[in-house]
């Protein structure tokens, strides 16, 4: 598999080489991390965690039928959360698709042991 962190892509052929990388997301204060099967992560299938602070969202993309699909947390949480993209860009995201960091590193772990698998600890709602 493939991981891209703000930019930056490494091979990740473990599940402890795949915690190190997570380890070294978890110490930045935000960032926009990519695992995919493929190089283009249209090809899927691919997981995206965007994270500002204790505020993280996933995005699942399946890359066979252009199904996507983001995480839910608090459906009633109001307001928004800000992430700011490895391309410069700031994004804004309902806070109600924020879900805990801890979760988004489990989810990561899964799709990685699974193949690519849709994690089935976050719940799901698609685009």
């Amino acid at each position: 598999m493939e991981l891209n962190l703000h930019g930056e892509t490494v091979a990740i052929a473990t599940l402890a080489h795949l915690q190190q990388a997570l380890a070294r997301a978890q110490s930045l204060a935000q960032c926009e991390l990519w695992l995919t099967m493929a190089e283009d992560a249209e090809q899927g299938p691919a997981l995206c965690m965007l994270k500002n602070g204790a505020s993280a969202w996933l995005m699942y993309l399946s890359g066979q039928d252009d199904a996507s699909f983001h995480s839910l947390g608090d459906e009633e949480e109001e307001g928004e959360c800000s992430y700011w993209l490895a391309n410069g860009q700031v994004d804004v995201y309902p806070a109600a698709w924020c879900v805990d960091v801890a979760l988004c590193h489990r989810a990561m772990a899964a799709f990685f042991t699974t193949g690519g698998t849709r994690p089935v600890a976050v719940e799901w709602q698609p685009d």
